[in-house]
């Protein structure tokens, strides 16, 4: 793993722990998609373009006002990042959540072109 993987790893997730939609959209392709664990198919829920994408971010970031992604594990192939991340917060509801999640992430000149999330569910 390179000096460069660990730096994208920390750029790529400061916005998000910023909660700066735009910080993190400049780090995403204009046509990038992202897929999320739920939604009424297989792979959940995939928002594709920069529009709805920003959309899903800025909607995460109400959902869960406070969260915080920490680095648990990554690892690098070419274009590829898959980083093991523990997610915790506070639900817009009150309650605490604290679980592992996995991102799956092809970039195209260092940027993200698809960013496929998976999670644990804390039952």
């Amino acid at each position: 793993m390179g000096e460069s993987d660990h730096a994208f790893v920390k750029a790529f997730l400061a916005p998000w722990n910023a909660h700066d939609v735009d910080g993190a959209m400049a780090l995403m392709t204009d046509d990038c998609l992202w897929e999320i664990p739920r939604g009424s198919e297989p792979h959940g829920t995939v928002f594709e373009g920069a529009g709805a994408v920003r959309a899903a971010i800025a909607g995460a970031f109400k959902a869960m006002p406070d969260v915080r992604y920490d680095v648990v594990r990554s690892s690098f192939g070419h274009d590829l990042v898959v980083l093991e991340l523990l997610v915790s917060g506070t639900l817009a509801d009150g309650r605490q959540a604290r679980f592992h999640a996995c991102d799956v992430m092809t970039l195209r000149d260092g940027k993200v072109a698809a960013k496929r999330s998976y999670r644990k569910v804390v039952e």
